[in-house]
């Protein structure tokens, strides 16, 4: 199924514009045109903008996207055991950011407890 840069954006809650300039960025290298030159989409470009959302919301840079989404498979200086030491030290900074967040959700629920006991109290004491 073929898809327009609209339909892709509204699809995927990614700003037309957003993905123009991951496509100038070269994150997208085979986009297809139409005779008027717009932006036709399939789902291998849809899948590959889900992982780009995927990456920038870890915090990867455009740089390291593109070597291990595009880089050719026999370029050496981008083999797989390059690319996938890429993506281990993203899960790496997510696992971290991970444990960071289920401590703060920790001390968030001890705060709501502790509001709740007060209320409780100030509620037995009338």
């Amino acid at each position: 199924m073929k898809y327009t840069i609209k339909e892709v954006s509204q699809k995927l809650g990614m700003q037309t514009d957003t993905i123009r300039y991951y496509d100038k960025a070269g994150l997208l290298p085979n986009i297809e045109r139409d005779n008027n030159g717009y932006r036709i989409f399939n789902g291998t470009d849809i899948y590959n903008l889900q992982m780009i959302q995927c990456f920038r919301s870890i915090g990867m840079s455009i740089e390291e996207m593109k070597k291990i989404m595009i880089m050719p498979l026999d370029d050496t200086r981008f083999s797989i055991e390059h690319r996938e030491e890429i993506v281990k030290k993203q899960r790496d900074k997510l696992m971290q950011q991970k444990e960071q967040i289920d401590q703060a959700l920790l001390l968030v629920e001890f705060k709501l407890s502790r509001y709740a006991e007060i209320k409780q109290s100030q509620a037995n004491q009338t």
